[in-house]
């Protein structure tokens, strides 16, 4: 079972019944508040050779848009800051506004 190492949050995914359920179920993992799942300073700056150690975080924001970019290659579509290598994937959890 997946335990993030910290989750990174926009505020109002509080609003959300999943939102409050995450918070529940990791009530013991350190969380840092975002302004923006799109654009994490901290994220930004790391190099690439520490990026299996970043999709270590569970990173919650609210979609903003409802634009989807068709990719065939590994899914039907990508959704804003997702980032993919061979076997090291991101994911980011999103909710609709």
């Amino acid at each position: 079972m997946f335990k993030p190492k910290a989750i990174y949050y926009e505020k109002n995914i509080l609003n959300y019944e999943l939102g409050k359920e995450l918070f529940e179920k990791y009530k013991e993992v350190s969380k840092i508040e975002i302004e923006n799942h799109n654009n994490i300073e901290e994220m930004r700056k790391k190099q690439n050779k520490d990026f299996p150690d970043m999709k270590k975080n569970l990173i919650i924001g609210v979609r903003k848009t409802h634009k989807f970019v068709e990719n065939h290659k590994t899914s039907d579509y990508l959704v804003p800051y997702t980032s993919s290598r061979l076997y090291c994937c991101l994911y980011v959890l999103l909710f609709s506004v």
